[in-house]
């Protein structure tokens, strides 16, 4: 199974990799992400609670999109949750999604850092999730910063023009990238439990 593991791994490696870049990942890239996951989930569906795994993640890709977040975000998460749970009271997608969430906390403390004395009027909320860059950096790399309210990501169209030296952008978060370290922490730990050990 550990080795699946490394395998999804290296796929999410490159999903990561267009996430981070463009904030868009190649349909085939997202399929591959599947074809280690039904190999272990053939080898795992007799495992003690095995479907609490995809059910969960079924349910966090449906409440991910009707946030706003990208197909790819959705079915990275169900991928994932095809892995089974190293404990039968812990689903996989829950430990995906907590190490993600240690990465996204690393994010906002970076985001609330970058925004100190730069110009655009913030909340607290807004400075550990939005960025006050420059006009220039806006327009030049949009894949990055989403301006406006924007309800689902996959229906943003970035602005031709902005109107002032600054501007306020939400910052485009790669949660792709953010799942990946979340699946490394399910791979160290099902290793660190699953693991046989000497006599």
């Amino acid at each position: 199974m550990l080795e699946l593991g490394l395998a999804e791994l290296a796929v999410l490696g490159l999903a990561s990799y267009q996430d981070i870049k463009t904030r868009e990942i190649d349909a085939w890239v997202v399929a591959l992400l599947f074809l280690p996951a039904l190999a272990a989930a053939y080898l795992s569906w007799d495992t003690p609670l095995y479907l609490m795994s995809p059910i969960l993640g079924l349910i966090l890709a449906l409440a991910m999109r009707l946030t706003g977040s990208g197909y790819a975000d959705s079915l990275t998460i169900i991928a994932l949750s095809l892995f089974p749970p190293f404990s039968p009271v812990l689903p996989t997608p829950a430990v995906v999604v907590l190490g993600a969430g240690l990465s996204v906390l690393g994010t906002s403390i970076w985001l609330f850092l970058a925004n100190r004395g730069r110009p655009c009027k913030m909340t607290l909320a807004q400075r550990l999730t939005h960025i006050c860059v420059p006009r220039e950096e806006a327009l030049r790399r949009s894949h990055r910063y989403i301006i406006g309210e924007v309800k689902d990501l996959e229906k943003y169209k970035p602005p031709e023009r902005i109107e002032g030296d600054y501007v306020l952008a939400k910052y485009g978060v790669p949660y792709v990238a953010h799942m990946a370290l979340g699946f490394a922490l399910y791979l160290a730990l099902y290793w660190i439990l699953t693991a046989p050990r000497p006599l």
